[in-house]
Parts: structure tokens; C-alpha cells; sequence
């Protein structure tokens, strides 16, 4: 029998509400766990077979003057989605980033902890991605590594109108600044990979910044309230070539 091509509009909910249907959730641990992946769904078979699947280790192995990250992010009225995996905010209308001369409009951004990548084979507590489409299909993702320190004042707008309940959205007046999100030096290092969740896509560029953001230890520990794991776990790397910027 054929494998069945996940549409864009599935993938979009995957995206932001989580599986398509309760027959198949998938979860980080148990039987419908990481390992079983692909067994959850014929949608999601790439999750076992693919070659380039993320999170991995990441080391570089060269430097390179690569194309800079022009990142147009704005402000942002808050609204967080508790899709049962993690806690998912979208992107505004005018939020992209230019790679090259490629535009990528934002399509939301989640969290993970601990960090689904390892840099150099070091670990943080939690990870965002920032998920990004191109006008011909293509995906980008931005990652940054969330250390503790300082607590950051988008997070705690954000984890102020987070639900509890799967498959809620809370929202509030605030406003928060998604430039908070990011650190200063975008210095990053690139790759090709997949989508850390089913239906784990591949083809996906990844920017994985070099220098983490922080998050107070509060801030940490009350996302892991409510999500404790919700890392995939490390991927064979099989050979990709993974470039830093110099």
C-alpha cells in the first residue's frame, strides 16, 4: 500500500494543536513514545527511516562566512497554545526571517526542555524554535538554547496566560517583544535536518544560534510544571555537514 502524503494543512495543525485525530497521538515516552513513532502512524514512517532526522549532537566542522540571519520579528499581543506537547505561540503577520534571497514567514514558535540538541555535546534546560515556511514550501527553523539566568520578559508574559488544559489557548492585553527571545550576537551554525516531532519532515534548514538567552530557574521549573520531558531524543547524524559561522 502506498505511504500517504501529509497535507500542508495537516502539518499545520500538527504544528500548533498536536496530532490530527486521538487515535494518533503520539507522546514522549510509553508506548506511542519516541521510539514508536512511526508505528503511531503511516504519516509519520520518516521518523524511523529518515537519514537526517533532529535533535543530534552538533559539531561543527568548518567555519564559513555564512549568509546573515535578517530577522524581522515585531511585537506580538499574547496568545499560548497548550497543544498537549508543548506550549506554541504564533507568529504576526509581518514576522520573517531573509536567509540569503530566501524570505521565511513565521509560523509559530514552541519550547522544549531539556534542550532537544546538544552543542559540542553539552545540554540546557530548554530550547526554542522558531518555525518558518519560504513561499515555495520550504521550512527554516531559528533555534536557541534557553540557559538559566536572568529571567526573560517574554517568557514570563507568555507563561502568564499559559494554560494547563490540552488543547487550550490563553490570551491576554500584553504585548511581548519576540527580539526578547533571541540574543544579541546571531551568530549561528547551519544544517540540514527534520522537524523534532511527527511527522518529523525532513529537508528543514536549521539556524541554531550560538549564544543561548536565559530563563530564571522559576521560569524554567513552571514549563516543567506542566511539560517535565518533551525532548525527542539525540538522532544519528549519518554524515550531514554542519557549518559555523565564522
Amino acid at each position: 500500500m502506498p505511504k500517504r502524503v501529509i497535507t500542508y494543512a495537516a502539518l499545520m495543525h500538527l504544528l500548533t494543536f498536536g496530532s490530527v485525530s486521538q487515535a494518533e497521538d503520539w507522546s514522549y515516552d510509553g508506548a506511542n513514545g519516541p521510539d514508536y513513532w512511526a508505528d503511531v502512524s503511516s504519516d509519520y514512517a520518516i521518523c524511523a527511516e529518515g537519514r537526517f532526522q533532529s535533535p543530534f549532537n552538533i559539531v561543527p566542522d568548518i567555519d564559513a562566512d555564512l549568509a546573515d540571519l535578517d530577522i524581522h520579528y515585531g511585537r506580538l499581543p499574547v496568545a499560548v497554545t497548550n497543544n498537549g506537547h508543548t506550549l506554541v505561540t504564533s507568529g504576526g503577520p509581518e514576522d520573517h526571517v531573509k536567509i540569503g534571497d530566501t524570505d521565511y514567514k513565521l509560523l509559530q514558535f514552541h519550547f522544549h526542555t531539556p534542550s532537544e540538541h546538544l552543542i559540542d555535546g553539552t545540554s540546557f534546560p530548554m530550547e526554542v524554535h522558531f518555525v518558518h515556511q519560504a513561499a515555495d514550501g520550504r521550512f527554516a527553523v531559528i533555534g536557541a538554547m534557553i540557559a538559566e539566568g536572568d529571567a526573560n520578559p517574554a517568557i514570563a508574559q507568555l507563561w502568564n496566560v499559559a494554560p494547563y488544559d490540552h488543547g487550550a489557548t490563553g490570551s491576554g492585553d500584553a504585548v511581548i517583544t519576540l527580539a526578547d527571545l533571541l540574543p544579541i550576537d546571531r551568530s549561528y551554525i547551519r544544517f540540514m535536518g527534520s522537524l523534532t516531532t511527527p511527522p518529523c519532515t525532513e529537508g528543514i534548514n536549521w539556524q541554531m544560534l550560538m549564544t543561548p538567552i536565559t530563563a530564571s530557574a522559576e521560569q524554567i521549573a513552571a514549563f516543567r510544571s506542566v511539560f517535565p520531558n518533551n525532548a525527542r531524543p539525540i538522532q544519528p547524524r549519518n554524515g550531514r555537514l554542519v557549518v559555523a559561522e565564522r
